[in-house]
């Protein structure tokens, strides 16, 4: 599967952590997904779904588009998903703090 045939459904959005690497204390130690859980991270949006309807059937867009820069915290990101050789993550938009474009 490759990014340009992805695209999440609903109100989803695909996003490319901007770093992977292992967080590290001031003295060296290697900081687990359980102690950093709260931090929160910056990512790359890299596809969005067609957004969701309302009750009344109208289709709400989703507020942030492809390449914005969004926040979320690493709680959040547990829908890891393998594209090619990259990991990528998908949140559902209300799952994101903000973002900038």
């Amino acid at each position: 599967m490759t990014k340009s045939n992805f695209t999440p459904l609903g109100d989803r959005v695909l996003v490319r952590p901007e770093s992977t690497e292992e967080q590290k204390s001031s003295g060296g130690l290697i900081l687990t997904d359980s102690i950093i859980r709260g931090t929160k991270v910056f990512g790359e949006v890299v596809s969005i779904g067609t957004g969701i309807f309302s009750q009344s059937g109208e289709r709400i867009p989703i507020t942030v588009q492809v390449g914005d820069r969004v926040l979320y915290t690493k709680q959040e990101a547990s829908n890891k998903i393998k594209i090619g050789d990259e990991e990528l993550l998908v949140f559902n938009e209300h799952e994101l703090l903000g973002y900038e474009r």
